[in-house]
Order: structure tokens, then C-alpha cells, then sequence
């Protein structure tokens, strides 16, 4: 349905035209236009299906070379060639689909998790349901911090303003009314104030914004660090095909024969393609992918692969202690009144809800009330009537609600001790501060209520100029216990290089003693409050910002600078927060983090979700963000050094030798095959935590120098190989070194795993281990079973020759490791001893 169209109707009409009802629609009806009009999704044009990712695996070169070289062969009449590398081609493509096929399910299912919940009144009762869900004729309700799910048309509002940037591009927020043209709300827009309630009456590509479709479809995003691997893995496919045609030329002249071309060319692609690492952007988006999958598992959702990139890169985080140290489970202590029966009635009829379906918008301290007020009050104060309110104000920490008794009306307000004093004339204020000041000391929050009579004659009354003359009903004292892994996390955080900084809006006392019990305070430091960080220069504050961690009854704006100077000062800044007031915040931090319960607005701006508000969740999350990148680390160092060792050494052998191929052309292929093939269960790999003290940064300089350095080092020891070997026959040459290089293509696994000695590396994954076996055994059996060893022209070695070959490969890991653990010990500086290994 148009939007003209339905802006000038009366409430009953719109109710008349979409066929529901005052109580919305039934769930019978809501099932049958759900499955007749689809769900309310916007298609996304990133989904690849899987055609088009087999197509994807052609368009690589790669397999450009792969094809050549088998036409090359079955040109030269050379069949049983030719179907070797077409089988050794359909391999790679298959396994690069299912790679891809696999991160593109990942990625699918993460869009499945995040889902948002909408508020919507169905059968006659308010109930929550999944965004996708929702149907034209849907009763939706809508309030702070809200995002709109659908085109929606008012019919009943409460001081609701709403921010359509996302259509209008005008950041102001537009004032809701019941009728005309801002009656409408649009999908996209975001609930800045108030509450209102109405009709869908378009979903998913029906609405103004999925008309918009270049807007509306999303797009798959690259990761910057794909991005650098992808430039950098083009990068060395030039320098090497620029360095095999020089060689291949060179070795045309040297040898002056014509005769040959062909067979040395078909040589030269099996070369290229055992050396170019083409896979490498693949297998940094599987094992983004897959880390994402098990990040979810651990509760932590990644929006994008962006986000788990950017995760492991956190220096410093930011977050509330409530709900992160500690449990937010508010429990009432105790109830200072002089009359305990009323102040639990207006606590109960003030209540932000009094249904347990709407837990969207229920906070701890209602919890708290609930639990603690006894049930005769409840039922005294289910007959009060709610008739406005003004949500919580984190700047003047309070809100306020009007409720209806028989014929009278009062306003209460619920907020902070020291706020309520400030608006009520209590004779014990003095008494009061005293002991919120000693039970803040022991941890304990407060929360007072003040109360009064009113004349309410319309939606019009202006509640903020009716806050006075207020009667202080009293306070309670409420306890959030510490979460019992708190103080290990803080511990685990310090391990992993991450500076936790507490950012509060609790007072200095209950704030101090949190933090004290979980070891973010040292002797000395002091808990600055936002007032006194109001009075702070920039530079005054980035001092103290190194070295103090905690920071109490901060408002938005507070918190918004603290992130801004951090950023400033170098950090990759990650920060937490749950409201409406947070998302200027999230935005500016270059990591944002939300839990599922958090508002819309906060979820959007996130890029983490967290299904379980816990600081051990997002901590032990990011220590997992940059295990992920430990692992593809490693498959870069692997290709560096197996891959130019083994082309730097073929490559002089190639020219120095008159004799036969070093290897044949089937024979390096399939060496390359076999090597590669456990560095696709990488991504499983165990890291140490010494490996994870530093953010995983992306750096070309110390990735290129040392694995090419230990790869002239493996150059240099399989041209001393192939020297110990070179009386033997050409066949028995070749197994040899077949066999040497596959053997040392698995030890350079090994090496790359650690900083240290490889022995002192975490054990190996279960899946990389059963990978690294199957292949070792292939390895070696395929040269003695006889149909194998005829497709590959091998000749079984003799039992003493095979020892050989296995001791000086053994030979080999010791020698790499020594060298390797000598090279980062005496040879780099610390900062570059940590990039490059990172």
C-alpha cells in the first residue's frame, strides 16, 4: 500500500484497509500473510549461489595455468599426464568451492542471528517477534531507541520524535502525530524519543526504502586485511611469473635447443603453479568465516567478517561495569521510609511494564521491585493507571511517570538519591548523602522516589516543569553481585596486552569498590567522576588515561571524548554500550560492541552482538579474533618459505643442470597438492598466549623479510639434497626429491607455528594433526603402490635411501627451528620481532 494513500484515513479507516482489528491481527491470519507475501527481509545482492561460486573458481589464475598445462600435455600425446593434471585440476576447484561454498553458509547464518525483536500485539496481548515475521496489519509499538522494522501509519502517540536521515537525509529529529503527513513512519528510521503505536501497511520491498534498491540491498564488504593479502598475493604472482619467463628464456639460450620448448614450458607452469600462493585471499575468508561460526558459538556475533577483523585488533575496551562485572541482577536490600506500604505501591505502579512478554524494555531495577515487593501491594497497585511518562535521562538520571488512582492523578519520579534531594526538601538530605556515601563503599546502588499530587487535564502537561515541591517517599539500597570470573578476566585481559577502562554512570563509591575487587585499580590511582573530567584539558586528560582505568556517573558526552582522545592517542579502541544515548559513542569507536538485549539502535551500530552480557565473553572473544589471524599468519609464512625455497632451489637446478627435469612436471604438482592440503584445516590451529599479547597487524614489510629469508635458507639446504643425490638415476633422483620436498613442505608447518622452539608450541589441532598424518602417509605410500608410482614415474627407493631421505629432512626441522628462534632472538628489535610473527 502506497504511503499517499493511507496518511489521510482515520485510525478506523486504516483499520477497515488492512483488514485487522484494535488488537491487531490473530497469529492464524499473521502465519497465512506471512507465507502468502513472504517475510520481511530485503534481499540481499550479495548472496552468491552455487553456480556462481563454481563459476568464481575459473577465475583464477591458477587454474588458468592448471588448463594450459593440461592442454600442453595432451598436445604432446602425453595422455596420462594430461588426465593427472585435469584430475589434480577438478581437486583444487572442488576444494576452493567448498571452501567458499561453506564461508558464504557461515556468513548466511550470522545474518540469521542477528535478527532484531519487535514489539507487536497479536490475539490481544503485546508479544515479541523476529523482524522478518511481520505482516501487513501488524500492531507494532515503538519507543526509545527502537529502529522502525516496517512503513508503518500511527494511530496513537506519546511525545514520539523519530530521526529519517535514512530517507531525507535531514539529521533533526520529526515530531509524530496520530494524522496528515507525519503519521508515517519509515523502515530504517530510528525512535529517538516517546512512544507511539500503529499499523504496517508495507514490508520489505514494498517500502520506501526497498524501493531504494542500491540502498536497501546490501553489499559484501572486503575486509581491509583481505584486501592487503589480495594486493600483496598479486604482487608476488608478478614477480614471479617476471622471474620463471627470465629463467625459462635463459634456459632456452643456455641449452640452444629448440626440441625441447615445449616440455621446459610445461615445466615452468608446473613451477608457477606450486609457488604462486593464489589461494591466499581464500583462505584468509575461510578462516574469517569459520572463526566468525565459532566466535557465535561463544556467544559473540560478528555482523561481518569486517568486525572479526577487526575484533582480535582491540587495544583498549570500554564498558560499563554493570552487567559486564558484575551480573545485573539487582537485588533490594534494604528500604529506608517512613511509609514502606506507599513507597512500594508507587514503585510498583511506576514500573517500566507490568507484562513479562514486553522484556524488551524491563530493566534490573524493575526486576528488583518485583521480586521484593509483596504480592498484596502488587494487586493494590495493578489498579493504578499508567497515562504518560518521560523515559530514563541519563544526563539528569531520572525519569518520571503520571498514573491514575480512582480519580486522581500523581506524578512520580524514580531516579538517583541525589537528584531526588536536589528536587524535594527533605529535612534528613544531610543523614540521607551519609549513608549512600558508607553503603557505596560496600558496593551498594540506590534508587529514590518522590511523589506528588497533580491536576491532569491533557496529553499536553508538561511533566519536566512539574518536577518540584516533590514529597521524598524514600530509597532502596540494591546490590549487583560481581560476576565469580570477573577478576580472572582482568587477569586474562592483562595476558593478552588489552587495557580494560571502566566508563560508569554509577556513583565514585559503588564504582571504586567494583573495581577494587576485580583489580583494575592499582594503590594510588583514583576514580575520576564525569564533573571533574568536565574540567580536564585534553591533554590533561590523555595523561591520565594512560594510567587510570576507571571512570564514574559519566554522561554520553563524557564517555563520547574519552573514546575520541583514546583514538587519538594511537589505540584501536573497542567500546560497549546498550541505549540510545550510546550510539553516538559506538559509532566514533572502532570496534562497537552491543548485547542482544541492547536497543535497536545500539545493535545497528554494533559490530559485535553479544548473545550473553559478560566482560569474560567479549574478552575470551577477543583473544579469539586474534587467534584467527595467528593461523593465517601462518599459512602465509608457510607459503613464503616452502613455496620460494622450493622455487629458488628448482629454479638453479633447473638452470645448472643439462641433465633431465629436477622434477617432472606431474610430479611438482602434485608435491604442491599434498603440501597444501593440511594448511586447509589451519584455521582449527591451537595458538599459545604468548603468540596473542599483540593486536594481529597486518604488516608487508616483516611478513616478506624473514619467511623469504628462511626460504633462501631451504633453498640452499635442498640444492645440498638434490648434490647428495645426484649420482643415483634420474627416476630415483626424482622420487628422492619428491619425497624430500613433500616431507619438508609438513616440517615447515610445524616451524611456522611458534616464536619459539616447535616443541614448545601448543599441541596440534585435532583436524590439522589427522591432515598432517593422512598426507605424510599418502606422501610415502604413493611411491610404493604400483599403479601411483607408474602415473608418476617414480621408482621405489631402497629401504636405505628412504632413511636417508627421512633422517636429513628431520635434520632439516631442527635446523630451520634453530635458525629461526636465533634470527627473531638476536637479529630484530622487539617491535619487529612482534609484527612479524603476529
Amino acid at each position: 500500500m502506497q504511503a499517499k494513500s493511507i496518511l489521510n484515513l482515520s485510525a478506523e479507516e486504516v483499520i477497515t484497509e488492512l483488514k485487522t482489528s484494535h488488537d491487531g491481527l490473530t497469529s492464524s491470519e499473521a502465519r497465512i500473510r506471512l507465507e502468502k507475501n513472504g517475510p520481511n527481509l530485503l534481499k540481499s545482492s550479495s548472496t552468491t549461489g552455487p553456480g556462481k561460486l563454481l563459476l568464481r573458481q575459473f577465475k583464477s589464475s591458477l587454474i588458468y595455468l592448471l588448463v594450459v598445462a593440461c592442454l600442453i600435455s595432451f598436445g604432446l600425446r602425453d595422455f596420462s599426464d594430461g588426465f593427472i593434471i585435469l584430475s589434480i585440476l577438478i581437486i583444487n576447484t572442488g576444494l576452493g568451492f567448498y571452501q567458499e561454498f561453506r564461508s558464504e553458509n557461515a556468513v548466511a547464518k550470522l545474518q540469521k542471528l542477528i535478527m532484531r525483536e519487535i514489539l507487536v500485539k497479536r490475539d490481544g496481548r503485546e508479544a515479541l517477534t523476529n523482524e522478518a515475521d511481520l505482516v501487513i496489519g501488524d500492531l507494532v509499538v515503538l519507543r526509545e531507541g527502537d529502529i522502525v522494522p516496517a512503513d508503518i501509519r500511527l494511530v496513537e502517540v506519546n511525545e514520539l520524535s523519530v530521526n529519517e536521515s535514512q530517507i531525507t537525509g535531514e539529521s533533526l529529529p520529526v515530531s509524530k502525530t496520530r494524522s496528515g503527513k507525519d503519521s508515517i513512519l519509515y523502515t530504517g528510521s530510528t525512535v529517538e524519543g516517546g512512544e507511539g503505536f500503529g499499523y504496517v501497511f508495507a514490508t520489505a520491498s514494498q517500502t520506501e526504502l526497498g524501493k531504494i534498491a542500491k540502498l536497501a540491498s546490501s553489499t559484501k564488504r572486503t575486509t581491509q586485511y583481505e584486501k592487503s593479502l589480495s594486493s600483496f598475493s598479486s604482487f608476488l604472482v608478478k614477480v614471479t611469473f617476471l622471474i620463471l619467463a627470465a629463467v625459462f628464456v635463459l634456459k632456452v639460450v643456455v641449452d640452444r635447443d629448440g626440441t625441447s620448448i615445449a616440455s621446459l614450458g610445461l615445466f615452468v607452469i608446473a613451477l608457477s603453479v606450486a609457488v604462486v600462493p593464489e589461494v591466499m585471499p581464500v583462505i584468509a575468508t575461510v578462516t574469517l568465516s569459520t572463526g566468525a561460526m565459532r566466535l557465535a558459538r561463544a556467544h559473540v556475533i560478528a555482523k561481518t567478517l569486517t568486525a572479526v577483523e577487526d575484533l582480535g585488533n582491540i587495544t583498549v575496551l570500554c564498558s560499563d561495569k554493570t552487567g559486564t562485572l558484575t551480573e545485573n541482577k539487582q537485588r533490594i536490600t534494604r528500604l529506608e521510609s517512613d511509609n514502606p506500604e506507599l513507597f512500594q505501591t508507587v514503585a510498583i505502579a511506576s514500573l517500566e511494564t507490568l507484562d513479562e512478554k514486553r522484556k524488551k524494555f524491563q530493566s534490573a531495577f524493575d526486576r528488583a521491585f518485583i521480586d521484593f515487593v509483596p504480592e498484596n501491594i502488587k494487586t493494590t497497585a495493578n489498579g493504578f493507571e499508567r497515562v504518560e511518562e518521560l523515559p530514563f535521562d541519563p544526563r539528569s538520571r531520572r525519569r518520571a511517570v503520571i498514573y491514575k488512582n480512582g480519580d486522581k492523578y500523581y506524578l512520580a519520579v524514580i531516579g538517583a538519591v541525589e537528584t531526588l534531594l536536589e528536587l524535594t526538601k527533605d529535612h534528613r538530605t544531610k543523614n540521607y548523602r551519609k549513608i549512600i556515601k558508607n553503603d557505596g563503599q560496600q558496593g551498594l546502588r540506590h534508587l529514590a522516589i518522590a511523589y506528588k499530587a497533580i491536576k491532569f487535564e491533557s496529553h499536553d502537561f508538561d511533566i519536566a516543569k512539574h518536577e518540584k515541591d516533590l514529597e521524598f517517599l524514600g530509597f532502596v539500597a540494591l546490590e549487583d553481585p560481581l560476576r565469580p570470573t570477573a577478576k580472572h578476566t582482568i587477569e586474562l585481559a592483562e595476558q593478552l596486552g588489552l587495557k580494560i577502562k571502566i566508563l560508569s554512570g554509577d556513583s565514585v563509591e559503588v564504582t571504586n569498590y567494583v573495581a577494587s575487587r576485580v583489580g583494575l585499580i592499582k594503590p594510588g590511582q583514583l576514580v575520576y567522576s564525569g564533573p571533574e573530567v568536565e574540567t580536564f584539558s585534553d591533554e590533561k586528560l590523555g595523561e591520565i588515561l594512560k594510567t587510570n582505568n576507571v571512570f564514574a556517573r559519566l554522561n554520553p558526552e563524557q564517555k563520547f571524548r574519552i573514546i575520541k582522545i583514546l583514538k587519538e592517542h594511537g589505540n584501536i579502541v573497542g567500546y560497549q554500550g546498550d541505549g540510545i544515548n550510546d550510539a553516538p559513542a559506538l559509532k566514533l569507536a572502532d570496534v562497537a560492541v552491543a548485547v542482544s538485549g541492547a536497543t535497536d539502535v545500539a545493535q545497528d551500530s554494533a559490530d559485535i552482538l553479544l548473545i550473553r552480557n559478560d566482560l569474560e565473553v567479549l574478552v575470551n572473544g577477543i583473544r579469539y579474533g586474534r587467534v584467527i589471524f595467528s593461523n593465517i599468519n601462518k599459512y602465509i609464512r608457510f607459503t613464503m618459505i616452502a613455496n620460494f625455497g622450493n622455487f629458488f632451489a628448482l629454479s638453479a637446478i633447473y638452470l645448472g643442470t643439462s641433465a633431465a627435469l629436477p622434477l617432472v612436471p606431474i610430479q611438482l604438482i602434485l608435491t604442491n597438492l599434498l603440501t597444501d592440503l593440511p594448511t586447509i584445516t589451519i584455521a582449527t590451529d591451537n595458538v599459545g598466549l604468548e603468540e596473542l599479547t599483540r593486536p594481529s597487524v597486518y604488516n608487508i614489510r616483516a611478513l616478506m623479510f624473514v619467511p623469504i629469508f628462511l626460504g633462501m635458507i631451504t633453498a640452499i639446504y635442498e640444492l645440498m639434497f638434490f648434490t647428495s643425490v645426484f649420482h643415483q638415476s634420474t627416476s630415483i633422483k626424482q622420487t628422492c626429491l619428491y619425497l624430500f620436498l613433500s616431507l619438508t613442505g609438513l616440517i615447515v608447518i610445524l616451524v611456522v607455528r611458534n616464536r619459539g622452539h616447535f616443541w614448545l608450541a601448543p599441541k596440534l589441532s585435532t583436524q590439522l594433526k589427522l591432515a598432517f598424518t593422512i598426507v605424510l602417509f599418502i606422501s610415502v605410500a604413493i611411491i610404493y603402490i604400483s599403479i601411483t608410482r607408474k602415473l608418476f614415474y617414480f621408482d621405489p627407493v631402497s629401504i636405505a635411501m628412504l632413511s636417508y631421505t627421512v633422517l636429513v629432512s628431520v635434520a632439516y626441522l631442527f635446523i630451520l627451528d634453530g635458525i629461526k628462534v636465533w634470527f627473531f632472538r638476536t637479529r630484530l628489535g622487539d617491535s619487529t620481532r612482534e609484527n612479524a610473527l603476529a
